[in-house]
This record gives structure tokens, C-alpha cells and sequence, in this order.
């Protein structure tokens, strides 16, 4: 069987034989004239009047958007979303686009065009990245469900119209992106994010993929974007060539719930047994620019492998391992084991900005050992990683088949973790 993985923005090719299962998007009809049905979902919004309404007499507006790690189709959504704006009577230089960065490095100024595309880039809104760091740029809105204290944007916050857009797509600890994700994390502060991506909350069985209902890390973003506020929200499903596949428009949550119900109908698959060996991507570019996010993947992988099973993972992280901070955890855990690092980093006062995605990738390690990577990591990062270095699935299949012995059942996931496998 000549199967084909997700690899940046091209993809790695071979041919397997055996008991072989692959997981793919069941086939989603695309929307054909998205731009005219963003035009109506935004005049017939879920839950809310329509946005020209809701901006009437509005003195400003701020438009949350997503950081270049989600492959938010801006230059479609947004365009329509300023022309309502404007209608309504707010002037281009009242409107701010505020890139939901959470802990992620700012986007540079170059990068604006790729993210937001040329027409918004060049209609004369501010665009300004969100910095957690900054406590001058945040202000304390009270304290929100589990203890966490909501920590906002102060720029958002402030503004008189607020909008969130976003992607709608599984979420290995949130249960699904989008919604209220734009504003916890997208646009909280480093406090409120120790609560968020604690330990604790990243610990809990129900931070998973596809699970809302006690789900304490998806309870703490709908509490603090209660705090926040968002008067209208404008989400999208993709399908696997990332074209829209579905609007949800208007209240915060009423269409981000909608949009959660679409995207699980075609995004759990479920399969009869444990695999012996998860041949699976991060999704291409831009999920899989580094090995920071190639957790993802990693994780849903882990959920349907049976115990010290194999896992082959297939991401090209041109951008190496992540940010400094990652890289130096990555270390940590090496040097002191999964334990004493997640003892190390429990408190607020010993937490860590990136520590949620390393204690992620230590639930992997607890399921298995044997972890396999085609990437063009370098030989210093693939130490780091916890992974052996392959130059070709094949060469990984072969290495996993003398692990896990004849005959393996085999689960092929092209698009890592835009499909969730799950056991019967």
C-alpha cells in the first residue's frame, strides 16, 4: 500500500504491506463561495443580531486573531469582517487585529502579509502581537474557575467592540481550538497561564482530544473569556487541503459549541483494537514547523497505541525544536525524569512558560519508549527529543516491526492530529 504523509508543505511517500489501518478525514463537502457565506453568517449570526448591528455606534474595535502555528484562513475571514466594521461606521484607525500569541514567540512584522494577507495588511488597521510578559500591557479582571486569575490584554479588554476569529479543529488538552481559546491562552497573562497549563490541569484524564464536559483546562477557558467578554466571534473547519468546510458566527459560545459538534461528526475514527505501530504526521505546515508542536501529534498518536508500542512520526520542524526555553526543559527532563520535573515545576512560583508541552510529551514516554522521527532536526535536537532519527518510514517500519514482532497491526494517521483515533 503506497501511503502519503503530511511533511511541511510537501509530503514523505512508501510503500507499506500488512495488517494496515489508515485513518484519514472522512470526506467533508467544502463551502463554494466561502466570502458570500462568511457575508451571511455574519448578517445571520448563532445566538447574537447581526455584526452591523452589534457595531453600530461603536467608538473602536479589536479583532483577536491567530499567531502563524494555526492555519487560519485570514486573508478570506477578515476582509468582510473590516468591510462590516467600517459600515457601520468605525473608522480603519479605530480598528486594531491583535495576534493571540499566548507564550509564542511575537510575529515579526514581515510575517503579517503571510498571516493576514496583503489586502488587510494594506487596508491601514493596527496590528499588534500580544505579549504575555508585559504586565504595563495587561490589567486583572478577577478570579475565574479553579483558582486561575484572568489576566487580560488590556488593549482588548479596553476596547468598545471586541471580536475573536479563529480555527475549529481537535485539541490534544482544550478538547477543540477556537472559541474561547483565542482569549484564554490567546491573550492572557503569564499568571493566568500557570493556572491554565499547570501541572494540574494538564494532568487531569479529560485534558484531551475531542472532550469538553470536565475538562477542567476547557473550564478555564470559558471562565476567563466569560471575564474578558466577546461580543462576536467568526470560526471556520477546514478539510485536509485546508479549504473552509464550515462558518459558525456570533456568540462566543453558542457558535463555538455548533462548530465543536461539526468538527467532531468527522473527526473521531474509531478503530477495533490497541495499534502495534502509529505511523502518523503533524499535520504539514504550519503545525509542524518545530518539534514544540510536533507534540501534538505525538499525543493523539500515543492515545490508541497499546503499551511500549511504536510510534513513527513524520514532521519536518524546519524551525528546529521550539523556543530556547523548550529546548532547555527538553534537557531537564532528560537529566531528572518525569517525576521529579513535574514535581519541580508544580508551583506557580517554579513554573515555566513552555513546561506544559514537555510534561504532554512525557505522557507519550509513559505509554512508550520507542519513538521514531523523519524530520530535519539536527543531530544536537534529535538528542533532545526522545526519539530515534529514521531517514525513511520504511527504515522506521523495519525497526519497529523487530520491536513489536510479526505480523503488527498497523494504524496510518497522513494527518496527525486533525483525526482522532479511537478505540471501540
Amino acid at each position: 500500500m503506497k501511503i502519503e504523509i503530511k511533511y511541511g508543505e510537501t509530503s514523505k511517500y512508501a510503500d507499506l504491506s500488512g495488517n494496515i489501518e489508515v485513518l484519514g478525514i472522512p470526506r467533508v463537502e467544502r463551502l463554494s463561495d466561502v466570502r458570500s457565506e462568511i457575508e451571511k453568517a455574519l448578517e445571520m449570526p448563532i445566538g447574537t443580531p447581526p455584526l452591523r448591528e452589534i457595531a453600530r455606534g461603536k467608538r473602536d474595535a479589536c479583532i483577536v486573531v491567530s499567531d502563524t502555528t494555526r492555519p487560519v484562513p485570514n486573508s478570506i475571514i477578515l476582509p468582510p469582517i473590516l468591510k462590516t466594521l467600517k459600515k457601520a461606521g468605525i473608522i480603519v484607525e479605530n480598528i486594531t487585529i491583535l495576534i493571540a500569541t499566548g507564550t509564542h514567540d511575537p510575529v515579526p512584522s514581515e510575517m503579517f502579509e503571510e498571516l493576514l494577507g496583503d489586502e488587510v495588511v494594506k487596508s491601514g488597521v493596527r496590528i499588534v502581537n500580544h505579549d504575555a510578559f508585559d504586565k504595563s500591557k495587561l490589567v486583572d479582571m478577577g478570579m475565574a474557575v479553579h483558582g486561575c486569575p484572568a489576566i487580560l490584554n488590556e488593549l482588548y479588554v479596553r476596547s468598545d467592540l471586541k471580536i475573536c476569529t479563529g480555527l475549529i479543529e481537535p485539541h490534544f488538552m482544550a478538547g477543540f481550538s477556537g472559541g474561547r481559546k483565542s482569549i484564554c491562552p490567546g491573550i492572557t497573562g503569564i499568571e493566568t497561564l500557570k493556572v491554565f497549563h499547570g501541572v494540574d490541569a494538564m494532568a487531569h484524564p479529560l485534558s484531551k482530544n475531542c472532550v469538553l464536559d470536565g475538562n477542567p483546562v476547557d473550564e478555564i477557558a470559558r471562565d476567563v473569556a466569560r471575564i474578558a467578554g466577546c461580543d462576536f466571534i467568526l470560526n471556520v473547519t477546514l478539510d485536509d487541503r485546508r479549504r473552509v468546510t464550515g462558518i459558525f458566527a456570533g456568540d462566543l459560545f453558542k457558535a463555538h459549541e455548533r462548530g465543536c459538534e461539526f468538527a467532531k461528526s468527522y473527526s473521531i475514527v474509531e478503530i477495533e483494537r490497541p495499534a502495534d505501530i502509529v505511523v502518523t504526521s503533524n499535520g504539514g505546515y504550519p503545525l509542524d514547523q518545530n518539534y514544540y508542536q510536533t507534540a501534538k501529534g505525538l499525543v493523539s498518536a500515543a492515545e490508541i497505541l497499546r503499551k511500549d508500542g511504536v510510534i513513527i512520526m513524520v514532521s519536518e520542524c524546519r524551525y528546529g525544536l521550539g523556543k530556547s526555553s523548550f529546548k532547555r526543559l527538553l534537557k531537564e527532563l532528560k537529566e531528572k525524569g518525569i517525576k521529579d520535573f513535574l514535581d519541580a515545576h508544580r508551583t506557580s512560583e517554579t513554573f515555566e512558560s513552555d513546561q506544559w508541552e514537555v510534561q504532554k510529551i512525557s505522557q507519550v514516554l509513559e505509554k512508550t519508549r520507542n519513538i521514531f522521527l523523519l524530520s530535519d532536526l539536527d543531530d544536537e535536537d534529535i538528542a533532545l527529543t526522545f526519539a530515534k532519527r529514521i531517514d525513511s518510514i520504511e527504515d522506521g517500519m523495519d525497526m519497529a516491526k523487530r520491536i513489536v514482532g510479526a505480523n503488527p497491526f498497523i494504524v496510518v494517521i497522513p494527518d496527525g492530529p486533525y483525526v482522532i483515533g479511537k478505540i471501540k
